[in-house]
């Protein structure tokens, strides 16, 4: 049996020695978002135009615009003798995108859709072995964030958005003197200001959705030649003048549900049909995406979810064609990101600019039963593709185990900033320098698009050879799934070593195993565990979220409207 979980808490990185503190009080009492003006500055040459953005309707639903916040005031010198001092940043996290659909991570030959990431992998760090804090994208960009797993921010359903007590990355490189900046579009990500995922961001752009993305699919005009989500950040960066260092974050959403851009009402099947049609004028439904969309999950009092309801009934034919469109939109995905890192590299900065892509999830495409994402914790969905770039540490592959929370320390210590005290995340530095095999024992992966009954948590722990998952859908098709109280979430246990399918649960043959890892677990929730800001989320939100597929009611709890 591999080392003990008792390793756990102390294995999940406590990196931070001292909290930045000097001038973030400050920072903190100045957090309100203030709708400006667009950047000033055309966009370059070819670079598609950034949509409409109009004024936002208040914090609750801030819709397209750009938001401010001022730069710290106070600020303090980087380590000089740091890896990188005085760097950009470039953090990329890409909505869905599941690591077999990437070239880099060995996509059969003839089926490349990715050059872009592909090329980046060739020329820096690629990590085999990265997991993610969560399974949707509120959770997983609030750890990328702040360092921390979803206990220790509260943050682990839809309802819940960061408190103002926890430092973020771009707060903290604000403090080092960086201009920071994030892009992304109008939809309900979770990476907006109504869940506290703007602050430190002295420019938040969010950009109505654009013809050629999932999310702007029944808009108006042609889908063009692509690339239209990355408009807002090339313009910035065209007009960008600022002597500072940049820290600029891009969430890319083209590779989301529901994958395409035009209807085929001929395609045999009705899938792709029914693709294009998903959510359109059915505000307050059960819409695709909801975890899988059946009652058993708790996310919406409806059991049928229609899109893959017809998906399942056309058996492989269906499923060929959900697959293909995914892997449609990943290619366009990847077309937005060489736009962006050729809008970088004409700053003549390339030289001394990071760039960290990341999914913030992946998506099943019928793995183990579930089709998209939100509350099943399979490989496909929480094992992802981590690529990072860094100037003068050159390239390679590492089989370490990393997490999504790992990235802040990663790039706080890079540049040469302290990081915040108490974060989860350890620096993936020693990696890249070939001075420790591995900066963790263990990670975990909490929360969901569903609001569970029970107290017992639900997510994963990752524990080389093992991955326990507790989750309400079950352990798939076929597999043992033992007794299980009412209410309570099912356990499985897999040998990633001699099962990385994860088609032979072994939770009924080792229960040592799951005692002991949950036991580092529940230690962790003790120390750590805190309940994040409690939203009463504007209606129009959550009438977004639910056209997008995301809901996060149970048949009798609450609602995010309040308590029924």
């Amino acid at each position: 049996m591999s080392r003990a979980p008792s390793a756990l808490p102390i294995g999940l990185g406590l990196a931070g020695v001292a909290l930045v503190a000097v001038g973030l009080a400050q920072w903190w009492s100045d957090r309100a978002p203030r709708p400006s003006a667009s950047p000033a500055g055309g966009a370059p040459a070819g670079a598609p135009a950034p949509g409409p953005t109009p004024p936002p309707a208040g914090l609750a639903t801030p819709g397209a615009g750009t938001f401010t916040h001022a730069a710290p005031a106070e600020r303090s010198a980087a380590d000089a003798a740091a890896a990188c001092p005085g760097c950009d940043v470039v953090l990329i996290t890409m909505c869905s995108l599941r690591r077999d659909h990437v070239g880099a991570y060995g996509l059969p030959a003839g089926q490349g859709r990715t050059p872009t990431l592909d090329a980046l992998a060739a020329e820096g760090w690629r990590f085999d072995n990265a997991w993610s804090a969560s399974t949707f994208t509120l959770a997983g960009l609030t750890a990328v964030l702040t360092g921390r797993f979803g206990s220790a921010t509260g943050v682990t359903g839809w309802d819940k958005g960061l408190v103002a007590d926890i430092p973020t990355l771009p707060e903290v490189l604000g403090f080092y003197g960086y201009e920071t900046a994030a892009f992304t579009m109008d939809a309900p990500s979770g990476f907006r200001p109504d869940y506290g995922l703007d602050r430190g961001f002295q420019t938040m752009t969010i950009n109505m959705p654009t013809r050629d993305t999932p999310d702007g699919r029944h808009g108006p005009g042609a889908v063009g030649p692509g690339g239209g989500s990355v408009g807002p950040a090339l313009q910035f960066l065209s007009g960008r003048v600022d002597p500072r260092p940049l820290f600029l974050m891009f969430h890319s959403r083209t590779a989301h549900f529901p994958f395409v851009l035009e209807d085929d009402p001929s395609e045999p099947t009705g899938v792709h049909h029914a693709l294009y049609e998903a959510g359109r004028d059915r505000a307050g439904e059960n819409l695709p995406g909801n975890a899988g969309g059946t009652k058993q999950q708790g996310v919406v009092p409806v059991a049928k979810d229609e899109v893959q309801e017809l998906t399942r009934a056309q058996g492989e034919a269906g499923l060929a064609v959900w697959w293909r469109s995914y892997g449609e939109s990943v290619r366009r995905a990847d077309h937005d990101l060489k736009l962006l890192l050729d809008g970088i590299k004409a700053k003549g900065r390339w030289g001394q600019t990071v760039v960290i892509v990341v999914a913030d999830h992946g998506e099943s495409l019928g793995d183990h039963g579930e089709l998209l994402h939100g509350d099943a914790y399979w490989d496909s969905v929480v094992h992802v593709p981590l690529l990072m770039r860094v100037p003068g540490l050159g390239a390679g592959v590492s089989p370490a185990l990393l997490s999504q929370v790992d990235i802040l320390p990663t790039v706080l210590e890079l540049v040469g900033a302290m990081p915040p005290a108490g974060i989860d995340g350890a620096s993936a530095l020693p990696l890249l320098r070939g001075a420790a095999p591995e900066i963790r024992a263990a990670t975990l992966i909490e929360g969901g698009v569903a609001r569970a009954q029970s107290t017992t948590p639900r997510g994963a722990i990752i524990q080389p050879p093992w991955a326990l998952l507790r989750q309400d859908m079950g352990c798939g098709p076929g597999q043992p799934a033992g007794h299980r109280p009412p209410g309570e979430p099912f356990t499985c246990l897999y040998d990633l070593a001699s099962d990385p399918g994860q088609t032979r649960n072994l939770a009924l043959e080792r229960p040592e195993v799951i005692a002991e890892l949950s036991a580092g677990w529940e230690a962790y929730r003790a120390k750590h565990g805190k309940d994040g800001a409690q939203l009463q989320l504007d209606p129009s939100l959550v009438e977004a979220l639910r056209r997008t597929g995301y809901d996060f009611r149970s048949a009798e709890g609450p609602t995010a409207e309040g308590p029924r």
